[in-house]
């Protein structure tokens, strides 16, 4: 497969598959530019770090793929500043509100889409478990494949639920962008995938190299680099996880 995943900042990366770049759940804020995560115990505003690429790199893309609207997915600078004639590819529901910001082409998939030689397959997910999962709304995942790359999971802010098992089960993803930063709100509700997760998907699809994201630049999150890192290395599974730094660039041949 030829497959190039830029990581920025975030669960935000610049995908390069079948020639095409596409934006990632775009958070394009300076840092402190946005405001603290609702419903979580820090008042710290977000994001936490700056933004590793100069904007000009946002000119190039040749679509935008959104997993849900929470701010920092999709925040007020990507919708202000983002070209309005670049194709948007999104779940059903967040249709009409992407509508609403100007954008011109917008490509709701409910189940699958083909563009530009890329297949797309949405997975729905679950952001949280019980009453949490109903305040935080609907998340989705997406497979992007062709018949010469293979295929890319990304995950998006979805728990490891049984449908996310089954998943990685029937369609053995040769790469997987997770978002693993254990991210919680108060009461201890945890609403995204953790190193745990991580072990659990490589014993399901061992054949996976899985891109772990969306560290060290939320406030809400509790998982840093470094202790990733660390679980990774005592598990044996650094030939399986990559952990990049914002702006890094990852080349899947």
């Amino acid at each position: 497969m030829t497959l190039t995943i830029q990581h920025i900042r975030n669960a935000t990366s610049l995908i390069t598959l079948n020639g095409k770049t596409i934006l990632v759940d775009p958070m394009l804020s300076e840092k402190e530019g946005l405001p603290p995560v609702p419903f979580t115990r820090t008042l710290r505003r977000n994001p936490i770090v700056p933004l590793p690429v100069a904007m000009d790199v946002f000119d190039r893309i040749d679509a935008i793929l959104i997993t849900h609207l929470h701010f920092d997915h999709f925040d007020k600078t990507a919708k202000e500043l983002l070209r309005k004639d670049i194709p948007v590819f999104c779940q059903p529901a967040d249709q009409k509100k992407i509508a609403s910001y100007g954008f011109l082409h917008i490509h709701p998939i409910e189940e699958t889409k083909q563009w530009s030689g890329i297949d797309f397959r949405r997975i729905s997910g679950q952001h949280a478990k019980g009453i949490v999962a109903k305040l935080l709304g609907p998340v989705s995942g997406f497979i992007l494949s062709t018949p010469d790359d293979g295929s890319l999971y990304i995950a998006g802010d979805c728990l490891l639920t049984e449908p996310i098992r089954q998943v990685f089960q029937h369609y053995k993803p040769q790469v997987c962008i997770l978002n693993t930063p254990r991210a919680q709100l108060l009461l201890g509700s945890i609403i995204t995938m953790t190193p745990e997760d991580i072990r659990r998907i490589h014993r399901i699809s061992p054949s996976t190299k899985m891109v772990a994201v969306h560290l060290d630049a939320i406030s809400h999150c509790t998982l840093t680099r470094k202790d990733l890192s660390q679980y990774v290395q005592a598990h044996q599974l650094s030939e399986s996880v990559f952990i990049p730094e914002d702006g890094e660039t990852i080349h899947f041949q």
